[in-house]
């Protein structure tokens, strides 16, 4: 056997981790969709790196996706566009709503619409926390003394601005909370037949 599975010995080695670069079997080793191959094991590769590596590498693919500021950046855009999209279905449901004349659509579709991007916001901004936390400790560990800016300028615009204005629409849309998609389709197909 030329090159044995590190967990496996009587096992043939299938490939290597990208990360930790040991030979590991079919058992052992995963494979992406990209075709990046890596231990099934997480917790071994990284304690594996850890032996191997300094403080200031990143041991892991999800280490790496977690200080990646280019992902944290499109998350927090992600977040901006939601909030511009729940202020244009919100203006769009008082217009709807405001002139007195019958409606022309169902009110519950841009407000189901609007729930669900404000469900969006929450889980991002969700996930976008952890990241800042994470940037904090990653920093801290690695004794730098250098301040986060980055982490500091986004968990602002968490704080002020995006979670008062989340918290208002989650207020605003909880009424079409519990809409049902197959009424909310029904009544999208009567609006067409009507029209046509």
């Amino acid at each position: 056997m030329d090159h044995p599975c590190h967990h496996h010995a009587d096992r043939e080695a299938s490939g290597t981790c990208c990360y930790c670069d040991r030979p590991l079997c079919e058992e052992c080793l995963l494979t992406n969709r990209l075709g990046k191959s890596f231990c099934r094991r997480e917790d071994d590769c990284l304690a594996y790196q850890d032996e191997l590596s300094s403080p200031a590498e990143p041991a892991s693919p999800i280490v790496d996706y977690l200080i990646d500021e280019l992902s944290l950046d499109a998350q927090v855009k992600r977040v901006s566009e939601i909030l511009e999209e729940l202020g244009e279905l919100k203006g769009l449901l008082e217009d709807l709503e405001g002139d007195g004349q019958p409606l022309e659509i169902d009110p519950r579709i841009p407000g189901f619409c609007a729930h669900k991007l404000t469900e969006e916001a929450v889980a991002l901004s969700g996930l976008i926390s952890l990241r800042v936390e994470f940037i904090r400790k990653e920093q801290e560990l690695s004794g730098s003394s250098v301040p986060p800016e980055r982490a500091n300028e986004v968990q602002g615009f968490l704080e002020q601005e995006a979670g008062p204005k989340i918290l208002e629409y989650q207020d605003w849309t909880k009424p079409y909370s519990d809409a049902n998609v197959a009424d909310l389709l029904a009544s999208m197909v009567a609006t067409d037949l009507k029209d046509s």
